[in-house]
């Protein structure tokens, strides 16, 4: 599909589709890593593969993905949220806005239920949606609510700093294209992190409301802004005072 003749591209898209219509059904979340891993090795970053923006090019390769994410095992799980962003990260915005959603819906399904998955799982989820929401965020747009949930769910996941600080960067990228109720996302994370118990957790809560004002600051009201400072300040008190809040102090001093 990234051949440099256009008659090897369009007798490859050609065959693809009869390929994967053979195979059983049941075979299909068993592919799903050696799919990944080919695409991954096709093209490279940000460079429309031939093959892929032919009509309808991807179309066959997604009952494999879509099995695995929904169905397969973790590791199943895992490549095939990759392979999601890495198919968006190697198709046109025209080529790949007719699957949007049949690609979101099932990432943002099993991101809602994150919590019976390891944090390898959450953390393909996470990267690939923040590639979907920095290469088309237009396309993206009507998820945006969810993906906010979801996203400051996992700012607080206790199982993983890596999926706090995925959820963070997600944050910050969505808030580059939705500058709405802001003011009421920044109040949610820096009560959340004053609320928790755990500084790690409030750390990662402080990162990721760091990550939003520096995506959306025009749009928070000066009242907003007032109590962040305040709550910075208090962290810079408190590590003067004791090294109870060491973690909390450190990443707000390395942002």
């Amino acid at each position: 599909m990234d051949d440099r003749q256009p008659d090897v591209v369009d007798a490859a898209v050609r065959a693809l589709d009869p390929f994967i219509k053979s195979l059983d059904k049941d075979d299909l979340e068993s592919l799903v890593v050696t799919l990944r891993r080919t695409i991954e090795s096709t093209g490279s970053l940000g460079r429309a593969v031939p093959g892929f923006d032919a009509p309808k090019g991807i179309a066959p390769m997604l009952p494999i993905i879509i099995a695995g994410l929904t169905t397969g095992s973790n590791e199943q799980r895992e490549q095939a949220a990759y392979a999601i962003g890495d198919l968006v990260e190697r198709t046109s915005e025209v080529a790949i806005k007719p699957f949007v959603v049949q690609l979101t819906g099932p990432l943002i399904r099993v991101a809602t239920q994150a919590s019976a998955y390891p944090p390898g799982v959450k953390v393909a989820i996470l990267k690939s949606l923040t590639v979907m929401l920095e290469r088309i965020p237009v396309f993206v747009k009507p998820f945006f609510p969810q993906l906010q949930r979801t996203f400051v769910k996992s700012a607080s996941d206790a199982s993983s700093l890596a999926v706090r600080g995925a959820a963070a960067r997600a944050l910050g990228v969505l808030m580059r294209s939705s500058n709405t109720r802001v003011d009421a996302l920044v109040t949610e994370l820096v009560t959340s992190a004053k609320g928790s118990t755990d500084e790690e957790i409030a750390a990662s809560l402080f990162l990721a409301c760091a990550r939003v004002l520096k995506s959306a600051i025009a749009s928070v009201s000066s009242g907003v802004r007032e109590s962040v400072v305040e709550v910075i300040e208090a962290a810079f008190k408190e590590h003067h005072d004791g090294q109870h809040s060491r973690p909390l102090f450190l990443s707000l001093h390395a942002h």
